[in-house]
């Protein structure tokens, strides 16, 4: 009660003095916007400690007035400009700027620059076609509270400190599904000036100390923000700055579906019910805001019906993995396909970071669509594998290959029609039981070439069918080369490998799109040089040959504990298809400087992962150092440890004592202080 007191006392103080700050504002032209009013543009800004105009901040060198007229002579760097004001007719002015003559009037209603004058009927958003290089410059200018003001706020708030610097907000790369970040230092003028490598018309938000702005920013283009919290003006200044204006003026209030909403609203029909209703709402609520506000530009309304459609699509993406084994009714799909998907305008990176997440889904999903068209043909890959001599085939292996090829359309069917993973299980566990399945296995494992082989063999032909299955639904050119550019990435990413020689000419034959073909050569060029590199320290991988012959877990993981006998060890299981574990070890550098003081071993053992990803990985993030182990041992071999050890999910870490004993402790190094805590106790 008390505290809630002390809140109210710091809200009513703020309120009081934010009330006295404006009432003692200074004379007639200082702190005051003014607009033109022929293109409705914020056109000049005059304060205290200089001119917005130009997208530059211009300094006062002579200012003279007379019976309420000004003249002015500003300067900005070896530039000077004249500048006179006219006298103030009831908030307008004919303002004169060098040999240029302007009726103005005055911005004084509210945070927003008010309505244009007229409609802009046109309908583009720019659309660079994804050029590489191109870039948007924000300048910024915030007037900060007073700093007594700031400081009630922050308490009335419950926030501590300042902060010093402007950030970009949810702003993404829909070619990559990389979330890039960009800050920017605000000076000791409050000045600050960021420039952002941009695809393609985006939007992000700018956040400051107590503000933030919504930017629809176009390709190579200036713009001029004036934040001030004194006098409550948001306000950008630029060649095209009218649609940010408009979409800061007037928000669109979009509805969110959290996973746990969605969850109670029942089956995945009942969702894209609920959906497609807030969708028709949130149409209605556009139309009534574009006309309540005749002039809004129909640029403002191709931005937020493009924003609606990526929103709502991106929450029955999210809706689909409610539904059993992930598979919707027909209708669903059509709907996401139809309603949504085929219905946003280009460039697709006006909301590229709700987009991202979207398409992140959906690629998921016609992935999965197109794997259940593919023929995985036993006797196909068999017969490509020897072609290319990756495996050799007696006659009994051709008979187990034949009837492999024969049972094989039986038990997919059987698995897909499966109503749940512990159904699937058991079917797959029958199938495994077949001699014929056996020596196909059998087979595979002959050659250490062959898993990488097929896997690429196999994916070659998803990616053709995925291609099959855009074109017949009519995908634009750029939508595919957008899907390919990401599908294809996330397998190097996957993998942590270069693509063989197949895929990438695949690459190069499907991916038009200039900047999409080169993010997908720059990630395969990365793990090209990464596999060519060498370990700094071959004795942290161990060979497997101690083990070789044993099946036990416990006795695996004894026999690899051994020689570590009389220290702590941290184990580590992971793998390198495994997203979580690969960000973890991107830390093991900060990890192992933060525990330098104990005599531990780190222990890395790999879950079904290619020698070459594994090492690459090791390489890549430096999870490296006298008291590191890496082992990589054969799948069989692996399970029997995991299994043991009581693996339920990946990354998994467990601490083994001095005496060897596995301890059912929290070894996780996210909480690099709690670790070194419990390491610490392991001392006494």
């Amino acid at each position: 009660m008390k505290l809630s007191l002390v809140k109210k006392l710091h809200c009513f103080l703020l309120a009081m003095m934010l009330f006295l700050l404006s009432a003692c504002s200074g004379n007639d032209i200082m702190d005051t916007y003014w607009r033109d009013d022929k293109t409705g543009e914020w056109l000049i800004g005059l304060t205290e400690d200089g001119i917005i105009y130009d997208c530059k901040v211009w300094g006062i060198s002579k200012m003279d007035e007379r019976d309420g007229t000004y003249t002015i002579q500003a300067n900005y760097g070896m530039n000077s400009i004249d500048i006179s004001l006219g006298s103030n007719q009831d908030g307008k002015r004919t303002i004169t700027i060098g040999d240029k003559q302007y009726d103005c009037s005055l911005i004084d209603n509210g945070w927003y620059l008010p309505d244009y004058p007229e409609k802009d009927t046109c309908t583009t958003i720019v659309n660079n076609n994804y050029r590489e290089g191109d870039s948007v410059t924000i300048i910024g200018w915030v007037r900060p509270l007073p700093a007594i003001i700031n400081w009630l706020k922050n308490k009335a708030e419950g926030k501590e400190g300042n902060s010093n610097e402007v950030s970009v907000e949810m702003m993404a790369n829909i070619l990559t599904d990389e979330v890039p970040s960009f800050t920017a230092p605000i000076d000791s003028y409050n000045h600050f000036e960021l420039r952002i490598p941009i695809e393609n018309t985006t939007s992000f938000y700018l956040d400051g100390n107590g503000w933030s702005a919504r930017v629809v920013a176009e390709p190579n283009e200036t713009y001029f923000l004036w934040i001030d919290l004194q006098n409550r003006k948001k306000l950008f200044m630029g060649k095209n700055a009218r649609l940010q204006n408009e979409v800061n003026a007037h928000d669109i209030s979009i509805h969110s579906y959290g996973g746990e909403r969605l969850e109670k609203m029942g089956t995945v029909m009942d969702i894209l019910d609920s959906v497609r209703m807030q969708t028709k709402e949130t149409m209605q609520q556009l139309d009534e805001v574009c006309r309540q506000h005749s002039t809004l530009s129909e640029r403002y309304r191709v931005f937020y019906r493009n924003k609606i459609l990526t929103n709502y699509a991106r929450i029955l993406t999210q809706g689909m993995y409610l539904a059993p084994n992930y598979k919707v009714p027909e209708e669903y799909s059509k709907a996401v396909e139809e309603e949504y998907w085929k219905q946003f305008a280009e460039p697709y990176t006006m909301d590229a970071y709700t987009f991202s997440m979207f398409f992140r889904d959906y690629v998921f999903r016609l992935n999965n669509a197109a794997y259940d068209k593919v023929d995985f043909s036993m006797k196909w890959i068999m017969d490509q594998a020897e072609k290319d001599g990756i495996v050799n085939l007696s006659s009994k292996d051709r008979e187990a290959i034949r009837q492999y090829e024969e049972a094989y359309p039986a038990y997919w069917e059987k698995r897909q029609n499966a109503p749940d993973s512990v159904q699937e299980k058991l079917i797959d566990d029958e199938f495994g039981k077949n001699d014929f399945v056996k020596a196909v296995i059998a087979i595979q494992d002959r050659s250490p070439k062959y898993k990488d082989y097929s896997r690429q063999k196999f994916r070659k032909r998803e990616l053709e069918q995925i291609v099959k299955e855009m074109n017949e639904r009519e995908w634009s050119a750029t939508a595919q080369d957008i899907m390919l550019c990401r599908l294809i990435r996330q397998d190097i990413d996957w993998s942590r490998k270069p693509l063989s020689k197949e895929l990438l000419a695949f690459a190069d034959e499907h991916i038009h799109m200039p900047s999409a073909l080169h993010a997908v050569h720059a990630i395969n060029d990365k793990y090209e040089q990464i596999s060519k590199s060498k370990l700094s320290n071959e004795d942290n991988i161990k060979s497997n040959d101690a083990v070789k012959d044993m099946s036990d877990g416990e006795k695996i993981l004894r026999k690899i504990i051994e020689p570590y006998k009389g220290k702590i060890i941290l184990v580590d299981i992971w793998g390198t298809w495994c997203a979580p574990c690969k960000m973890r070890l991107s830390h093991s550098q900060e990890e192992y400087e933060r525990l330098k003081d104990f005599d531990i071993v780190y222990l890395y053992l790999c879950n079904r992962s290619s020698n070459e990803s594994w090492k690459n990985v090791i390489k890549e993030y430096k999870v490296e150092g006298n008291n590191v182990v890496h082992y990589n041992l054969p799948d069989k071999q692996q399970s029997a440890v995991e299994n043991y050890i009581g693996v339920n999910g990946y990354p998994t870490y467990k601490l083994i004592d001095r005496d060897g004993t596995l301890l059912d402790v929290n070894a996780d190094p996210i909480d690099l202080d709690a670790l070194a805590g419990l390491l610490e106790r392991m001392k006494k």
